[in-house]
């Protein structure tokens, strides 16, 4: 059984999910069969895929789904059964069939958090994406895991097992949604299957999909700007890191998306015709982009050890450089290394931007490769 592993390298909005597609396009034309784990985060994740002229930005399903490769929701992922029933409902309209299970402890987001986290001044100036992911995480640490309504308690007693919980926690005026979630909580019996035990036997290829970036992590990332989630190699059981392909994904520039580390170097990207579908949000405002900071991407990696995770369990860890287009097209890429900021203009080849990343970085990769804005046709540096 092989294991591949996509993280973000900074602070998200990278081109994960079109990584994992790529991954997963390989593994079935290898003649393997694949399946997507999600591992962290929940529905604030906006990873864009297309295929066969089909756009989707991927929420709570994997970056496979539009290849019919199913997702698997592990055990530290948020569920909010209105997004994800939505999500599903959007997917089947578009003509692809979902295929996609969970665990028996995922924490559950409820109407009630996600009004928690748009109301609380904490929480804005933090930062979010409005979504109730630290609400809910702040509700399930205000108890023991075995208190807990978990999905398997809800398929036992029916929705009303979790809302109760809510209602209990937060003590509201007025009800919020609440009919929506229970009647898409009893849709989810019909959409979601629980994982067993041999779950994995069924799959020749486990692609891990993080969410969000290592600096957002919320152990290891710029606190208090950081997510309630282990989104690097932190949050994968360690039976699962034995002998994996890591894949740290980059833009060709830093990006940015709600408070807290601004891009030092802010560039003016001609971002038109790139398919960039996450411009602006109620809650994170717009997207900030920048020049590439390697210093930044080391940051990164020492934060979260990815050296010793590579020796201890003999991973073999690759770069991938997404949005190659947006700095070959407009002629310009402009990065920062440790002792200043270098630019490259006029007719730029692609290996030589790759080559300028990877020699200010501290870390050796196995592999390097790039790929264009939104397309999975990922390629390796020759």
């Amino acid at each position: 059984m092989e294991v591949k592993i996509v993280l973000g390298y900074t602070f998200g909005d990278e081109g994960k999910g079109v990584t994992v597609q790529w991954l997963c396009k390989k593994a079935i034309e290898e003649g393997k069969k694949p399946i997507v784990i999600r591992f962290s985060g929940g529905p604030q994740a906006a990873h864009t895929v297309n295929h066969n002229g089909i756009e989707h930005i991927c929420s709570s399903f994997g970056s496979g789904v539009l290849l019919g490769v199913p997702t698997m929701l592990y055990d530290n992922t948020y569920i909010d059964p209105i997004s994800l029933v939505k999500e599903y409902d959007s997917l089947v309209s578009k003509g692809v069939e979902p295929k996609i299970m969970m665990s028996m402890f995922n924490k559950v987001i409820t109407p009630h958090d996600v009004l928690a986290g748009r109301s609380n001044e904490k929480v804005l100036k933090d930062g979010t994406c409005g979504m109730g992911l630290y609400p809910t995480f702040k509700r399930y640490q205000s108890k023991s895991r075995i208190q807990h309504t978990s999905m398997l308690l809800y398929y036992d007693n029916g929705p009303e097992t979790i809302l109760d919980e809510a209602l209990e926690f937060y003590e509201p005026d007025t009800m919020y949604y609440e009919e929506e979630f229970l009647t898409t909580c009893d849709r989810l019996k019909s959409i979601v299957k629980m994982k067993d035990a041999t779950w994995a036997k069924d799959y020749d290829v486990l692609i891990f999909e993080g969410s969000q970036g290592l600096l957002l992590d919320m152990d290891c990332g710029f606190y208090p700007n950081v997510t309630p989630s282990r989104v690097g190699l932190n949050g994968i059981e360690s039976q699962y890191l034995k002998d994996a392909e890591i894949y740290l994904v980059t833009r060709t520039y830093t990006t940015r998306h709600g408070n807290g580390y601004e891009p030092k170097y802010k560039l003016n990207i001609d971002l038109y015709g790139k398919h960039e579908t996450n411009v602006n949000n109620e809650y994170q405002g717009e997207f900030k982009v920048g020049a590439l900071e390697t210093t930044i991407m080391n940051r990164a990696t020492e934060r979260h050890r990815i050296d010793n995770y590579v020796s201890q369990f003999d991973c073999r860890l690759n770069l991938v450089v997404t949005h190659m287009d947006v700095v070959v097209d407009g002629g310009l890429f402009v990065y920062e290394q440790k002792y200043g900021l270098n630019t490259i203009a006029g007719n730029i080849k692609p290996s030589a931007v790759l080559e300028a990343i990877t020699s200010h970085l501290d870390i050796p990769f196995d592999k390097v490769y790039y790929n264009d804005s939104i397309e999975s046709n990922v390629k390796q540096m020759l």
